[in-house]
């Protein structure tokens, strides 16, 4: 999903950038605008900063539980659209 219009960046890339800079161990902390630096990107309307800290800092684990629960919910809609289950 898109969450920087400006730059054109997506919740992937951010996060990709983000695990970037924490795995080299001379790396800076991911704050937005190191982030869109490592991105070779400037922010310009600042708008999508909230969402973009949320993102960045979110953790590997939460976003597996994410992961997880929209996977639960997408088999139980199919089972539910096929009559599985019933």
């Amino acid at each position: 999903m898109i969450i920087c219009s400006c730059n054109v960046l997506s919740d992937k890339q951010l996060r990709e950038a983000a695990d970037e800079m924490r795995a080299d161990p001379n790396g800076k902390v991911p704050t937005p605008g190191a982030v869109f630096r490592h991105l070779d990107c400037r922010p310009r309307c600042g708008s999508c900063f909230p969402s973009v800290i949320d993102i960045i800092h979110e953790k590997s684990s939460e976003r597996n539980e994410q992961t997880d629960a929209r996977s639960v919910q997408k088999k139980r809609t199919a089972s539910r659209s096929t009559g599985e289950g019933q």
